[in-house]
């Protein structure tokens, strides 16, 4: 370390030799810094000052010393002043200690040895406090010496003589000049106490006797001012330590250019090791004792923090042995300081880093998990990771139960149930530890929103189990629930506008609605299917069936309205301004939407009762959904140079991240040609990164318009089409029970029939189905498809079945028979689809199910073609 700071200071002195202050000379003093960086990250030079700067020495006995130093002489002071002699005190010390020596006589334990005295005949009156103040300094210098008191009395008297406020008074902030008056901690004004009692003319009175104890505490106070300096001064060398970190290091995905990349990754796991220990000594420091300097607490949040820092810049994930020991430093250190004498606030900023390190290290080990198989060397640490995780849960439920500490306690407990333990190991220790209650009542919470969208995640993964649906039910989920939809309702969501590049909501209660609606619908979904077919689940349907249709109908209204294609006329593009916008997470929300209202309808009395009155209107809203979906892919195909322009821009990370994926369908059919083109479109005036991450440039002319998909575009249409099934399926839900009425009744009242969409809705949905199917499996014919690929073929196959039969359904109602026309291009395109999907086993029982309805829409077909069904 010596040799670094030698040579730091050479460097420095070379480049400001000829005192110029220039642009010239600046850069070459940048460049000199440089140089010292990049020769700490090709030797173990940063490694060494990492291990030197975040060892904390603190010796805790050094101020408890001092503290038990300065009691004693304030005892000693006291019982001088109860005989009578005030020596050289000033008058404002006289006034001070008097003021506490009376709160010290007016204690339960003084009163007490008062009594003790009495009963034995030791004195009276005045003398009976003196000898108990006497007394009660030799037992403090007893106890300075290291003999200890005994719990009593006199422990308590002591106690409180070393807690005092007297002590705090002569304790002040000190700056350092050499840090650029950085503040280093506080000290023990030791001038000014000698000020106070008068020092310097005790040899020339009869206090002449005591000065050795005024010295004795003076040496002990001036030794816990070295310490509180030294630790400072490390401590602000740690704070430089970890700026120079954070702004050479970059980021882990190496997207950054950065002064210190060569440091190699056994460097950083060596200190990793490293700062674990010392964290963990610290810790024990702080946990054992009854008060620490509030140094040695920042210490300890600055070493968290810098555990931190370099545990991000890991490359290549962290090994299961690293994981293992920083999930128990981060459990040793959340138990032990919940458990020490301190405030929260004292270590709020500790337990905050730690927490963030902790989530930050789950999620290492699960993308390392993920990405390979395990070593032997690695096996056993990673067989220990979820009894670790376990231990960790009645830590993280306390530190939910803290304001500033539940989001990201929360966030974490939610990874752990999703991607480390299981229901029957982790739900026990939630039902006993966690209180739900309160976490519920953030949901209402002005000025909470950002944390939201985080909360409605744990309660759904909570809502996934029987037991954690009970839970959130007795809660009070469902009442926080009301309330906070409360502030979306009355038709404000359709007012939903953009704004610097953010949601927004005018006229509204709520600013940034975090797309709250569909997560909350999502919660109450997964309630509904924990709790089956029990009493209580009957109960919740007609509670949420009855809110929903009569408290939130606009905002169901505007979550089920298509987007709308503006078109060129001035006052229809004024008219429609306010129209959805089809971004990912608006259409996930459509989906929360119809996925709840498909649970709802499938209990048919709370169904029709709620509905009775706006029934009819929610199926045409749907089916126009459903028409828009139809249709738009066609229209829009027409104008290859137009751009979709209701599709917005990555508004998430998680949509950005999507960008930078590529394609697995590679489908210019249906809304996959749609989105692809779309998502270009919108990106050319988004962020530079993500244009040259999606876009392929076009040939001399410079034209962005090229089709060239992405793994976002792609998420984009597969939403579309999980809308579509779901709408598919409530329909035929809703056609069925029509049905089942008429076979009750003998005939078909057509008055009373729901609404169904027309053919030509169904016939693009199908030809949709059948062009995006064919293209892929054509294009996979000699290659392994994606799972991905699989499920989304599948997909369209259950909305080719569920067309299929809605249409059966209108032609046996209505009466009308397909025309040749469909016919023919029907039969042309279940040849294609027919050829394109042999030898694909995985839609052998897909492609069974469409032929056994084809058989019946279209009698005869099959043979004549010469399918086999």
């Amino acid at each position: 370390v010596d040799s670094l700071v030698k040579q730091a200071d050479e460097s420095y002195k070379g480049g400001v030799a000829d005192g110029i202050e220039t642009s010239t000379q600046a850069s070459a003093d940048l460049r000199h810094v440089e140089d010292i960086l990049l020769s700490w990250s090709e030797s173990s030079g940063l490694s060494n000052l990492l291990r030197s700067s975040a060892a904390c020495i603190q010796d805790t006995y050094i101020h408890l010393h001092a503290k038990i130093a300065f009691g004693l002489l304030a005892a000693h002071i006291m019982g001088k002043l109860a005989t009578g002699d005030s020596g050289s005190l000033s008058l404002s010390f006289i006034e001070k200690i008097t003021a506490f020596s009376e709160k010290l006589i007016n204690l339960p334990a003084f009163s007490e040895l008062c009594t003790q005295y009495s009963q034995h005949g030791y004195s009276e009156g005045t003398q009976i406090k003196t000898l108990i103040l006497s007394d009660l300094y030799y037992h403090m210098q007893g106890e300075l010496e290291g003999r200890r008191i005994e719990n009593g009395p006199f422990k308590e008297l002591s106690q409180f003589l070393m807690d005092s406020k007297l002590l705090q008074i002569y304790q002040k902030m000190s700056d350092c000049e050499l840090l650029g008056e950085a503040k280093i901690g506080h000290l023990f004004d030791l001038m000014r106490l000698q000020h106070d009692i008068g020092l310097d003319i005790w040899d020339y009175s009869e206090w002449k006797a005591s000065k050795q104890i005024a010295e004795t505490a003076l040496f002990h106070l001036q030794a816990a001012n070295s310490m509180v300096l030294l630790v400072g001064s490390r401590l602000q060398a740690l704070r430089a330590i970890i700026i120079i970190l954070t702004l050479n290091m970059g980021d882990a995905q190496g997207r950054q250019r950065t002064t210190l990349n060569r440091i190699s990754r056994d460097g950083i796991l060596s200190c990793i090791d490293h700062l674990c220990k010392e964290f963990h000594a610290t810790v024990g420091v702080v946990a054992a004792a009854s008060a620490s300097p509030q140094e040695v607490l920042d210490f300890m949040a600055a070493q968290a923090e810098l555990l931190l820092c370099v545990a991000r810049h890991v490359d290549g994930g962290m090994p299961s042995p690293t994981c293992l020991m920083i999930l128990k430093t981060c459990s040793f250190g959340l138990k032990g300081l919940s458990e020490c004498t301190l405030s929260v606030a004292e270590v709020k900023v500790s337990v905050r880093f730690l927490l963030t390190l902790l989530l930050l290290v789950l999620k290492s080990c699960s993308l390392s998990s993920h990405a390979s198989s395990p070593t032997d060397s690695e096996s056993e640490p990673s067989s220990k990771m979820p009894n670790i995780c376990l231990s960790l849960l009645p830590l993280l439920c306390r530190c939910a139960e803290t304001p500033d500490q539940s989001i990201i306690s929360v966030s974490t407990m939610d990874f752990i149930f999703k991607r480390l333990l299981t229901p029957s190991t982790w739900f026990p220790i939630i039902q006993r530890h966690l209180q739900l209650q309160q976490l519920i009542s953030m949901l209402h919470n002005e000025g909470n929103f950002e944390s939201l969208p985080i909360l409605l995640k744990f309660f759904l993964t909570l809502a996934a189990v029987r037991g954690g649906a009970e839970m959130l039910l007795a809660s009070g989920f469902l009442s926080s629930l009301r309330v906070l939809f409360s502030g979306i309702s009355d038709g404000s969501m359709a007012c939903l506008v953009k704004q610097e590049e953010k949601f927004t909501m005018e006229g509204s209660k709520i600013e940034k609605p975090q797309f709250i609606w569909g997560l909350g619908l999502a919660v109450l979904t997964a309630i509904i299917c924990s709790l089956g077919e029990s009493s209580l689940c009957a109960e919740v349907i007609d509670n949420i069936t009855s809110f929903f249709f009569s408290e939130q109908t606009d905002v169901i209204e505007y979550h089920l309205s298509a987007p709308d294609i503006p078109s060129d006329d001035h006052d229809k593009k004024r008219a429609r301004a306010l129209k959805r916008h089809a971004s990912l997470s608006a259409l996930r929300e459509t989906e929360h939407t119809l996925l709840l209202i498909s649970f709802l309808a499938k209990h048919r009395s709370s169904w029709i009762k709620a509905t009775k009155e706006t029934g009819s209107e929610l199926r045409k809203r749907i089916i126009h959904l459903l028409a828009f979906i139809s249709r738009t892919s066609h229209r829009l195909g027409e104008s290859p140079t137009r751009p979709p322009p209701f599709l917005r821009v990555p508004v998430s990370k998680e949509e950005t991240d999507y960008c930078r994926k590529p394609s697995f369908m590679n489908s210019r059919s249906a809304w996959f040609g749609v989105a692809a083109h779309g998502c270009i479109q919108t990106l050319n005036a988004s962020d530079e990164s993500l244009k040259t991450a999606v876009v392929v440039k076009g040939k001399a002319n410079g034209n962005r318009d090229s089709w060239n998909p992405s793994y976002f575009s792609d998420t984009i249409a597969v939403q579309v089409y999980r809308i579509a099934l779901l709408i598919l399926k409530f329909l035929c839900l809703e056609a069925a029970d029509a049905a089942r009425r008429g076979e009750e009744l003998g005939f078909i009242d057509l008055t009373y029939f729901p609404e169904l969409p027309d053919p030509d809705i169904l016939h693009g949905l199908q030809d949709q189905s059948f062009s995006v199917v064919t293209e892929v499996c054509e294009a996979n014919r000699s290659k392994q498809m994606q799972q991905e690929t699989q499920d989304i073929c599948r997909l369209l196959f259950r909305i080719l079945e569920m067309t299929l039969y809605l249409e059966f359904c209108v032609s046996q109602i209505c009466g009308l028979r397909p025309v040749l026309g469909r016919v023919e291009d029907f039969s042309k395109a279940l040849r294609a689809l027919a050829r394109a999907v042999d030898g694909q086993a995985f839609l052998k029982s897909s492609m069974k199910q469409v032929l056994q309805i084809v058989s019946l829409m279209y009698p005869g077909m099959l043979q004549s073609e010469g399918i086999i069904g």
